[in-house]
């Protein structure tokens, strides 16, 4: 069976709070099924926002020399992307929605200079999950977000696999109270490496 690459992206800026405590489990769930995985958390990472100055729309690449350089080889090359950050004012977190902003070096290399920013041969493979939580008691808190993570998801050739959301999750380590949040994050993580693994089985046959 070919290795899975997974890469989680730990958005909160709330160490252990409920996002970082799914994705745990659902990075646990991805080593179990025999994934090779890393991880990211955003706020340990010098990551400055976009400046909006077109300089990548002339060259594919970001002025800027901070820890996104590594960040986007490691997004482009893992076959499996895991992305947990919270909602707040019904949007991604500021950290996590700077990080996906600083993508458009990226779009500029895909999209104005029809540059491949995937390996053309496993690109059918790869496949995404998105976990979320929110304080509100509102199930369409996370519609902003949604919008969000499937763009950045298509950019970088990530088909949507699932998602995990949990809204009325206000207090650090709530998440650990709900009857299922931890043992859903660890099974999609196992199904997430089980579906790249067929999809790879497949395009290397």
């Amino acid at each position: 069976m070919p290795m899975v690459r997974i890469l989680g992206i730990a958005g909160s800026p709330r160490q252990n709070g409920n996002t970082s405590l799914l994705l745990e489990e659902a990075l646990k769930g991805a080593r179990a099924a025999g994934a090779t995985v890393n991880k990211i958390v955003v706020c340990n990472r010098d990551i400055n926002p976009c400046l909006g100055c077109g300089w990548c729309r002339r060259s594919g690449a970001c002025q800027q020399e901070d820890a996104m350089e590594k960040i986007y080889g490691l997004t482009l090359s893992s076959q499996g992307i895991i992305l947990a950050a919270p909602v707040y004012f019904n949007s991604l977190n500021a950290q996590t929605k700077a990080l996906i902003d600083r993508y458009q070096c990226v779009w500029a290399r895909k999209e104005i200079l029809k540059e491949e920013v995937t390996d053309p041969a496993t690109r059918s493979a790869r496949r995404g999950l998105f976990l979320s939580t929110a304080g509100a008691d509102d199930p369409h808190a996370f519609d902003g977000a949604l919008k969000v993570v499937e763009s950045f998801f298509r950019l970088l050739d990530i088909e949507y696999f699932h998602r995990l959301l949990f809204f009325r999750m206000d207090e650090k380590g709530a998440v650990k109270n709900h009857p299922t949040a931890l043992r859903d994050a660890y099974s999609a993580g196992t199904q997430l490496v089980a579906e790249i693994s067929r999809n790879l089985a497949e395009v290397r046959a």
